[in-house]
């Protein structure tokens, strides 16, 4: 003993264990989150944000275009959030394939509970049920039960209601339902949501869609659909004011070697083969070759012109009076020198700087391939030469603008389009209604009707039914 007292003994303390989270705990939370509203809300508005950058910012363009439009540090920042070409970053199909989940578990959870509703079809009611619903009625009518019930169904029938009855000793009890698809049509519209996303996941990594510019007469591969096409003629239509009413084009496909299919498309009237739509797109004028050239021929000593001649593309025609025979082999829209590799170009598809390449062959003994421009007629001298040529006019060559494309998630797309337009117009236009009715007898041929019913929708619109079945109930006296 020390004069201390003895120190107690600590009870035990029993340890707090937080409960765990079981595997059936995280799957609901899981389904609860990506069927949350919110989440749905959240996908929809970022897709908006994003469709709308890539509508703003042009998809799929040069680098070049991008550095003069918006500068090479905005450029690399694109680059770094695939904002060039949104629509097949890897971020934005992650969002797509969010909003198809959020979708399908919206689906899963809610459609089989609305399924099995629908199926119920509940005749043996008791009275407190009829009288506990929202709208019910309490009738008395001066007939016999079985002369009522059966008056009551075939008004029920006559409406377009499926009846049931179920007679006992005491009672009849009649149940009519109607408009049964009006709780599928909103399901199916959501459920549209998905079918319309995997279309276009499905033509956005299977599909493809270019541009072609085509010229008359020419023959293209198309190797994504192993055939050629050939451009049999390019032709446009004017009104009466000289505007331009519609440009057409005459196709044929060779497979095989073999013509195939022959058409004429015009805008919004494509040619399709083998799953591969060729549209009409635009139209204009070539940078690299023309019809027709006109040129002046001048004499050098006194600046007189000579002659003025039209020289076909690429056809060599004589003057014998002149001793020449001149052909137009070459054309640049805009002309260009590459000094690195010695080549003539056109720098922009603008008619800018328009130039023809000459072949010149004078008296035998001058052979010359001077570029001459239309700007600048002095602006080269062709040595040995007597004359002095310049281009005065010429006429462009009219391409074909084509888009080329294949999108075969196209008729999923159209699919879930249907989806969502049937399901809005069944969840429009029709509600499910439910009606119960008991037909009790009393005494001194009085029978007691109580009725009573529900919908799922358009209070309003089943208020005024239910107080039309009730006029036309007291109306079955005997």
């Amino acid at each position: 003993m020390n004069g201390q007292p003895d120190a107690l003994p600590e009870e035990p303390v029993a340890q707090q264990t937080s409960p765990r989270l079981g595997w059936e705990e995280f799957s609901r939370e899981l389904v609860e989150f990506f069927a949350s509203i919110k989440l749905a809300i959240f996908l929809f508005l970022f897709l908006a944000i994003t469709a709308t950058i890539g509508t703003v910012i042009q998809q799929g363009e040069r680098p070049e275009v991008y550095v003069q439009e918006y500068g090479e540090n905005a450029y690399r920042w694109f680059l770094r959030l695939g904002l060039t070409d949104v629509y097949h970053t890897w971020w934005f199909t992650s969002l797509l394939g969010l909003l198809c989940i959020n979708s399908l578990t919206c689906f899963y959870k809610r459609f089989p509970a609305v399924w099995r509703s629908m199926k119920q079809d509940k005749v043996g009611v008791s009275l407190a049920f009829i009288k506990n619903m929202k709208q019910q009625a309490e009738l008395s009518v001066r007939n016999t039960k079985e002369s009522v019930a059966q008056r009551l169904l075939e008004h029920f029938v006559s409406k377009g209601y499926r009846v049931l009855a179920k007679n006992e000793p005491g009672e009849v009890t009649v149940y009519a339902t109607k408009g049964v698809m009006g709780r599928v049509g909103a399901h199916m519209a959501h459920l549209s949501a998905t079918v319309i996303v995997f279309g276009g996941l499905l033509g956005t990594y299977y599909g493809f869609q270019e541009f072609g510019v085509c010229l008359e007469g020419q023959t293209y591969h198309i190797p994504r659909g192993n055939f050629d096409l050939k451009v049999e003629k390019f032709w446009i239509d004017y009104h009466d004011n000289g505007s331009v009413k519609s440009y057409n084009s005459t196709l044929t496909v060779l497979d095989g070697g073999q013509p195939t299919v022959t058409k004429t498309i015009t805008v919004n009237d494509p040619l399709v083969y083998k799953g591969i739509w060729f549209y009409q797109s635009s139209y204009g004028d070539s940078w690299d070759q023309i019809e027709i050239a006109r040129v002046n021929i001048k004499d050098k000593a006194s600046d007189k012109v000579l002659k003025t001649i039209d020289l076909e593309w690429q056809k060599e025609q004589s003057l014998p009076d002149l001793n020449l025979k001149l052909a137009v082999t070459d054309f640049v829209a805009d002309f260009a020198f590459n000094s690195t590799e010695k080549k003539v170009f056109s720098k922009t598809v603008e008619h800018a700087n328009p130039a023809v390449k000459l072949a010149i062959h004078e008296r035998g003994a001058v052979q010359a391939t001077p570029w001459i421009f239309q700007q600048f007629p002095d602006l080269f001298e062709i040595k040995d030469s007597q004359y002095q040529f310049e281009l005065v006019g010429y006429k462009p060559k009219k391409f074909t603008g084509l888009q080329i494309a294949k999108n075969p998630g196209i008729n999923v797309v159209w699919t879930g389009c249907t989806m969502i337009v049937v399901g809005i117009t069944l969840s429009s236009f029709i509600y499910h209604r439910r009606l119960w009715a008991k037909i009790i007898p009393g005494q001194d041929g009085i029978v007691t009707v109580h009725i009573g019913g529900t919908t799922h929708k358009s209070q309003i619109d089943f208020q005024k039914e239910f107080r039309k079945l009730t006029e036309k109930i007291q109306t079955f006296h005997a």
